[in-house]
């Protein structure tokens, strides 16, 4: 067995796991799961996690029908798809290079805001299911054993712990671009969340050079 394979069969052990502990639990809104973002390539340049997938019931119903609760899509969403986070990442790190990295989710429940996310699910549900996912996220990185961690918004690397302001913008607001801190025990860099349309070009750019230098 390559170690591609063994990757992928532990990946796969995850969705497996991953079902039977959603559907032990009682929650509502449901609006499904979705832990990867692409496939679970070893030695992946860089392995973006994001806070949670997006979208309501409409979304969670088509990913399920993708299958997105089995297994992981057959490319790297980031590279092909046409939302406007993927489209802000091509235009910052181009499709190739995209293609070759990784996306997952940090906590893998669909809601369509964080904010509804934290109203709809008690303390105590949430707590549960932060508990889940984070050492599922753990498992993942050992297997995928990337060359960075790229957290997708300042709030996805609190999740994991503290965290130090690392570049700011230029101006009077010095508004922090990126934090740096661990995930699952290995150094990682988190951006403002990409899909922002207030991040001017200037500072993608920055965002984009010091993620690659780092």
């Amino acid at each position: 067995m390559t170690t591609q394979m063994a990757t992928e069969e532990r990946c796969q052990e995850i969705y497996r796991e991953a079902r039977i502990f959603f559907d032990k639990i009682a929650f509502s809104p449901n609006y499904g799961f979705k832990i990867l973002n692409g496939p679970p390539l070893y030695r992946a340049p860089i392995l973006f996690v994001g806070y949670q997938p997006g979208g309501g019931s409409e979304d969670g119903e088509w990913e399920k029908s993708r299958g997105a609760e089995d297994r992981w899509p057959a490319a790297c969403e980031y590279a092909t798809e046409s939302w406007i986070l993927a489209k802000n990442m091509q235009r910052m790190f181009g499709q190739p290079y995209l293609a070759q990295c990784v996306g997952m989710n940090a906590i893998f429940l669909r809601a369509p805001h964080i904010d509804e996310y934290k109203r709809d699910f008690d303390k105590s549900l949430r707590e549960q299911v932060e508990r889940f996912c984070l050492a599922k996220v753990a498992q993942i990185i050992e297997a995928i054993d990337p060359v960075k961690i790229v957290a997708i918004g300042l709030d996805t690397l609190k999740l994991f712990g503290e965290s130090t302001v690392d570049l700011v913008s230029d101006g009077e607001k010095q508004r922090p671009l990126t934090r740096v801190g661990k995930i699952a025990g290995r150094p990682a860099i988190a951006t403002l969340h990409l899909s922002g349309a207030y991040i001017s070009n200037l500072d993608r750019d920055r965002i984009r050079d010091r993620v690659l230098a780092w």
